[in-house]
């Protein structure tokens, strides 16, 4: 058995494909361009296939990992061309490498980088861009926030790596930021509640997320 993870981007259409179903859509593809997929054995075998912090529906992202187990030594010459071949509109593999050392644990990460756009009816309201640029050099921004355990008021800023740039790109603004991921997770749609709650004189039409990295507490890409 040979462990290989596999660097892909989910975009476009591909973005509404829940987990679940990219799962299925993964061993698919895998199968339909003959990729030699390791199977578990016994009554119910299945192939091992894993995704490192799934996206939520309608996310999009272009830095996702997927990990798998083949029965080659290696990963078959032209592997990411072959799977480019089959896949949805909208998925794409980047890369595909070996696990020869384990590779980084999923459990190592720590942050995400996104971009965020927020889209208006029509321009970008005056005074916007000031006003969040205000609210996020805050210290203290107030939110609730929802775990398993219930809905909990906790200061986000706290879980901001980087602080928020911000870009005006005519009909909607565009901002990126470095978040808290895994065991310290912050959605990034809490940005946007938080400008819904503290500066509801602006009215958001239309949200997009797009994850553009992930990275480890020391601030490596995960790899």
């Amino acid at each position: 058995m040979f462990k290989a993870r596999m660097r892909f981007a989910k975009e476009g259409r591909a973005k509404y494909i829940s987990h679940l179903d990219l799962m299925h859509c993964m061993q698919r593809s895998m199968a339909r361009c003959k990729m030699p997929l390791w199977f578990t054995e016994g009554f119910n075998q299945h192939a091992y296939v894993s995704v490192a912090l799934p996206l939520s529906t309608g996310y999009s992202g272009e830095y996702e990992f997927l990990d798998f187990n083949l029965l080659t030594e290696t990963v078959p010459e032209g592997a990411v061309d072959m799977l480019n071949a089959v896949f949805p509109e909208g998925l794409r593999a980047i890369e595909i490498y070996p696990l020869t050392d384990g590779g980084m644990k999923i459990a190592d990460i720590a942050w995400s980088k996104y971009r965020i756009a927020w889209g208006f009816e029509g321009s970008v309201p005056e005074g916007f861009l000031t006003d969040i640029q205000g609210l996020f050099a805050q210290d203290t921004i107030e939110i609730l926030k929802r775990s398993k355990r219930g809905e909990k008021l906790v200061n986000m800023r706290e879980f901001i790596h980087t602080q928020p740039a911000f870009a005006d790109c005519g009909h909607f603004v565009v901002c990126e930021s470095t978040i808290g991921a895994g065991n310290n997770n912050l959605s990034p749609e809490y940005l946007t509640k938080a400008i819904r709650r503290y500066l509801p004189q602006y009215s958001i039409a239309d949200e997009a997320y797009h994850r553009l990295c992930v990275y480890n507490a020391q601030g490596l890409p995960f790899r």
